[in-house]
């Protein structure tokens, strides 16, 4: 007899707490360290600590990759976590509410689905589809992966002060970025779907989990068509760090902070 697959294998996973919390890992080996309310997460390598000395910030001990910017009322944080993808994300994620923070803003690279983008544009993400396994482990299939409303629309208002252009729309994450496939790019798209990339979804459901806010925020880095990829890494380096500037000089301001 064949069984019908489930991911996870034991379905009903998500309705059992956890055997190891967080926030036993940070009494055990983070003893007295805080984190900022607020974090932005960076998954370009040298992007966070080319942040901090900008800002001034200082390393968050036992966090590799991850800095406490000065800010008034509260500084704000800026980590890269251990690698891209939802796994690494996610952890890097579980430590820093552990230590305090409740809003997490990602900062990254996304592939291009549609036609009508390109290389530097930006997108705000109001929605990801759960094509990886994180999220899965946090809550059932049929949950959608979410942004916080409130985090998305003061990213979004901040990016257009800032003089950013930017445009709204969902993202397909996946584990696999090897595995991304012509038919796969044209269902996506023929349901509207902009951009690809690994870890979103991932983030909106921990966040969702946690109780906690996210949102994501991602430039053009290449383009994927059903014939052909075209890469552009290389040259959009400067726009996602003055993304990711713009986003942490306005939290660093009172009114851009978490209530």
């Amino acid at each position: 007899m064949v069984r019908k697959a489930t991911f996870p294998r034991f379905a009903a996973k998500v309705h059992h707490p956890s055997i190891i919390e967080p926030a036993q890992f940070a009494h055990r080996y983070l003893p007295g360290v805080r984190a900022p309310p607020r974090c932005l997460l960076v998954w370009q390598r040298g992007l966070a600590p080319r942040l901090a000395r900008r800002f001034r910030g200082r390393r968050i001990p036992g966090l590799d990759g991850t800095y406490a910017v000065p800010a008034t009322p509260y500084p704000v944080g800026v980590s890269f976590p251990r690698g891209v993808g939802g796994p690494s994300t996610v952890v890097r994620c579980e430590e820093l509410a552990a230590l305090g923070t409740k809003e997490f803003i990602g900062v990254g690279f996304a592939g291009s689905l549609s036609p009508e983008l390109h290389p530097g544009d930006v997108i705000v993400c109001d929605g990801a589809v759960r094509d990886e396994g994180t999220s899965h482990h946090y809550a059932h299939a049929s949950v959608p992966a979410l942004p916080s409303a409130a985090l998305l629309g003061w990213v979004t208002k901040t990016l257009a002060e800032s003089s950013i252009s930017s445009r709204t729309g969902p993202s397909w994450t996946t584990d696999a970025p090897y595995r991304e496939t012509g038919a796969e790019l044209r269902h996506y798209r023929g349901r509207g779907v902009l951009t690809v990339e690994m870890e979103a979804a991932a983030l909106f459901i921990f966040a969702r989990h946690r109780g906690l806010r996210a949102a994501s925020v991602f430039v053009v880095s290449d383009v994927l068509t059903e014939e052909r990829w075209e890469p552009h890494f290389h040259r959009m380096g400067g726009t996602l760090e003055k993304v990711a500037t713009a986003i942490l000089r306005a939290s660093r301001r009172a009114e851009g902070q978490p209530v």
